[in-house]
């Protein structure tokens, strides 16, 4: 009876894809792949050459799968840095303003009466 390593590497064998191994956390770890993509990876050459419709057709749709995935994480990523940048520079505001209100109460609150008294000028004849 085949251990769950060579049912992996026998369904890679047939599929053609990859498998990725996960920790304890679940976090990605290792990736099993066949010898010949792997050098490919390391080597830089991405073939696609010999490759049928069906597999060039599924290799570009990963490709485009995996550049919208990078491009929305990165656009995330912008998004949380400009909100962090704005928070930062609208922060120190609002606490002025709400310090400068606080004060401005303050000060009306010491001196009720000088804020109702009116001034009435009357020509001299």
């Amino acid at each position: 009876m085949p251990n769950n390593l060579e049912k992996i590497i026998d369904l890679i064998k047939k599929t053609g894809d990859n498998c990725i191994v996960l920790d304890s956390t679940g976090q990605p770890a290792y990736v099993v792949t066949t010898f010949s993509a792997y050098q490919n990876l390391v080597s830089g050459k991405n073939e696609v050459v010999g490759l049928s419709e069906e597999q060039l057709l599924e290799k570009i749709n990963r490709d485009v799968a995996n550049w919208k995935a990078t491009a929305q994480e990165e656009k995330l990523n912008n998004w949380q840095a400009l909100e962090s940048a704005m928070a930062e520079i609208i922060k120190p505001k609002l606490v002025a303003k709400q310090e400068e209100k606080t004060l401005n109460q303050a000060k009306s609150s010491q001196n009720p009466g000088e804020s109702e008294q009116k001034y009435y000028f009357e020509p001299i004849d």
